[in-house]
């Protein structure tokens, strides 16, 4: 986002919100998103193993900011940086929530298992047992081993989203596991191996310990139930377990555990990098490093459900370099993707951090303003200005394949009461000013 980002004091960004407040000048409120950009992607970055873009997360930051920007009172007596802390941190999480899990496995890896499951239950069904992974493999077409590795990697996607960090162990969340039946669980996450290891470990706590980690882990009962076998209060039981799993903690840090838990810590790396590159390859225009249509498409729906629920507005801007495809004949390819490469660099040097950029054809550039209505004529206007000034001085105005510039704009609610409308809408507008009198790219 463009602007002045001199650091200000409390007392003249709260002076800052006063003139917002009364003005709704979308300029004071740039000038208000500009002081807490720190502060948006340093909340971001702390979601950063969350297998999400971290590009995503600061954009939902933003949002969050805004919320706050419009929602502040100062009356109140809270501060603004604390206030705009708690709604940054609130729209990532949700976020987080509403796109299903902590660590995301790729798209490949979901419909893959979902066809694995289907093989399964057609089998136990056919068998009368569960089948072996031979089975499996041999109906799906695949190898066995092709098989093993599915399923161990779908393992580990799991207990990585159950590891999403650490809990305060004095927390209530902590010891939630009254729900669960930990003998399941056990039995389903940790190998033979690995139970020894755990037996060892519990046969050096106290007597007393070890009954209350053996019942509540093992034999999946809770705290008030354990309490009332042993005749004990219910909070002494809580304390005997937390007392005990720091214990355990400590016992079983050896040399060799910490050796394992660091190859299973390498191999979920592993997988995330592997899942991020494929979530990549899905989400990106290869030329231009921008999202492409796809996301744009799925973000826009997001958004503008978001923009309902939260009765803000949000638009939509086209931007079309007319010509481009005429470039690669002229000059070459490398020009021609530089072009594009430098036209992706100011659009995004020119729009807030919040904005979403993404390349929407060949020859189209699409954006997202969050928080934007009737003002989305201000960024036609600055980038208009922009991109003409540099296909002027690139000199890609005139010549042999000479560019010009079209834009097409439409905003919800007030001229499109949907995702697919707004999408239309900026089209036609696009066509429009392409047919009828395109924008030469003089400034």
């Amino acid at each position: 986002m463009p602007g002045d980002t001199r650091r200000m004091t409390e007392l003249h960004v709260n002076e800052l919100l006063r003139k917002y407040k009364s003005t709704r000048n979308a300029a004071i409120r740039d000038k208000i998103v500009l002081q807490y950009t720190n502060l948006v992607e340093s909340v971001a970055r702390r979601f950063s193993g969350a297998s999400e873009p971290v590009e995503d997360l600061i954009q939902e930051g933003y949002i969050g900011l805004l919320t706050a920007i419009e929602g502040y009172n100062a009356a109140k007596g809270v501060k603004f940086s604390t206030y705009a802390t708690h709604f940054v941190i609130g729209q990532i999480k949700h976020c987080l929530r509403d796109r299903g899990k902590i660590i995301k496995e790729p798209a490949w890896l979901q419909e893959l298992n979902q066809k694995v499951a289907r093989a399964v239950e057609s089998l136990s069904q056919d068998l009368g047992r569960a089948p072996t992974n031979a089975e499996v493999a041999k109906l799906m077409g695949m190898t066995e081993e092709a098989i093993t590795d599915l399923l161990t990697t779908r393992e580990v996607f799991k207990v990585a989203s159950l590891d999403g960090g650490e809990r305060d162990e004095d927390s209530p969340a902590s010891y939630d596991m009254d729900r669960v039946k930990a003998d399941r669980q056990v039995e389903f996450q940790i190998s033979v191996e690995d139970k020894l290891v755990l037996q060892t470990a519990l046969e050096r706590l106290k007597q007393l310990e070890q009954t209350v980690v053996s019942e509540f882990y093992f034999s999946g009962r809770n705290q008030t139930e354990i309490a009332r076998s042993l005749g004990i209060s219910c909070n002494y039981v809580s304390h005997i377990l937390r007392n005990s799993t720091k214990k355990l903690r400590k016992i079983l840090t050896t040399d060799e555990l910490r050796e394992a838990q660091m190859e299973l810590t390498l191999m979920k790396r592993r997988l995330e990098e592997q899942a991020a590159v494929i979530e990549e390859c899905t989400v990106v225009d290869p030329q231009t490093r921008l999202y492409n249509r796809r996301y744009f498409s799925t973000r826009l729906e997001e958004e503008v459900s978001r923009a309902s629920r939260h009765q803000h507005p949000v638009a939509v801007l086209l931007v079309r370099l007319e010509g481009h495809s005429l470039v690669s004949r002229a000059y070459g390819t490398i020009r021609s993707e530089e072009a594009l490469r430098q036209a992706a660099s100011l659009i995004q040097g020119n729009v807030r951090r919040v904005d979403i950029v993404a390349r929407y054809d060949r020859e189209v550039f699409g954006l997202i303003l969050p928080h934007t209505g009737a003002q989305v004529a201000v960024v036609q206007a600055r980038l208009q200005e922009t991109l003409a000034r540099w296909l002027s001085e690139s000199g890609l105005a005139a010549g042999r394949a000479p560019i010009t510039l079209a834009l097409g704009t439409s905003w919800y609610p007030g001229e499109a009461g949907s995702a697919a409308d707004l999408a239309v809408m900026a089209e036609r507008r696009l066509e429009a000013c392409r047919t009828s009198r395109p924008l030469m790219a003089a400034a």
